[in-house]
């Protein structure tokens, strides 16, 4: 009688390979008065404290960012100054300024570089405006350029509307992060025409930040910021040509904590000095030092 063999038994399917865990991405130095490159939910409070030879003054810029696609984030900016004159004959006021919206777009190009685009405008509801505005609001506002570093501009210039655009890029690996953007400003009068005389300004911030992380919770920047007026009748027409152009450095250091699994706690602290006039300590120069307390949440 004919023994069949017996079929071998089938092998058991091979178990399948567990997906790599997603790789995470590297730890970004977010700038202190540049944009950053990434669109996220913020909320940002940020505040200056700038001393000069003749004025003392408080910005404090409130800033709400929601990603409504993403990579689109809409963004509301808001902001409060306080500014008081040195001397017997000085002045001091609290005056809230031009709000801002607007929208980033951020574009990953690898898994180091990134591209952020920004759009916005000023809206020019900002107290201390008109023909006939009180003036010691009107100069706290115009105060707010210098303890800015020349970088937010059109948030104090309560006569304009001002659109905005500009576009970043950056390099973010193995620590460090690497960035430059530039910005462009037109502002167009729509009140005010007794006081400021030019119907339109064009104004043009650019900057290049430089951080790096010491420890995961620890990084350190240095941010170079040049703005130009690269049309602004009343500084060109006055007495000192200086006032068009203005170089500032700031530095210092910033926290990075995790407080769940997509919120982030990133408080930081910087020093900006002015590098020539009219802000720095050559040439006659204001002899700007200002302090800035930045802390974003992000979740």
């Amino acid at each position: 009688m004919p023994v069949r063999a017996e079929a071998p038994p089938e092998a058991a399917p091979a178990a399948p390979e567990a997906a790599p865990a997603p790789k995470a991405p590297a730890p970004y130095s977010l700038p202190f008065m540049l944009r950053p490159l990434t669109a996220g939910n913020v909320v940002r409070l940020d505040t200056t404290l700038a001393f000069s030879k003749t004025k003392d003054t408080v910005p404090v810029l409130l800033l709400g960012s929601y990603k409504v696609l993403p990579n689109l984030a809409a963004i509301v900016r808001l902001g409060v100054i306080h500014s008081e004159t040195k001397g017997p004959e000085g002045s001091k006021a609290t005056s809230f300024i031009n709000p801002a919206i607007g929208a980033l777009y951020s574009i990953p190009l690898g898994e180091a570089w990134k591209v952020g685009l920004f759009a916005g405008t000023t809206i020019p509801v900002g107290m201390g405006g008109g023909d006939t505005p009180d003036m010691a609001v009107r100069t706290a506002n115009l105060d707010g350029i210098y303890a800015r570093a020349s970088m937010d501009n059109a948030l104090f210039q309560v006569n304009y509307m001002t659109p905005i655009v500009g576009a970043g890029i950056g390099y973010v690996a193995n620590g460090l992060t690497i960035q430059a953007e530039v910005t462009l400003l037109e502002l167009l009068r729509v009140r005010g025409a007794a006081l400021d005389k030019d119907a339109a300004r064009t104004n043009l911030t650019a900057g290049l930040h430089f951080g790096w992380f010491l420890l995961p919770q620890l990084s350190f920047g240095a941010e170079l910021r040049y703005q130009l007026w690269v049309s602004n009748g009343t500084i060109e027409k006055g007495p000192d040509p200086t006032r068009l152009e203005n170089w500032t450095l700031g530095l210092g250091p910033r926290g990075h904590f995790k407080l769940g699994d997509k919120m982030w706690l990133r408080p930081g602290v910087s020093l900006t000095l002015g590098l020539d006039a009219p802000t720095g300590f050559s040439q006659n120069g204001l002899e700007y030092k200002i302090v800035q307390i930045d802390v974003p949440l992000a979740f």
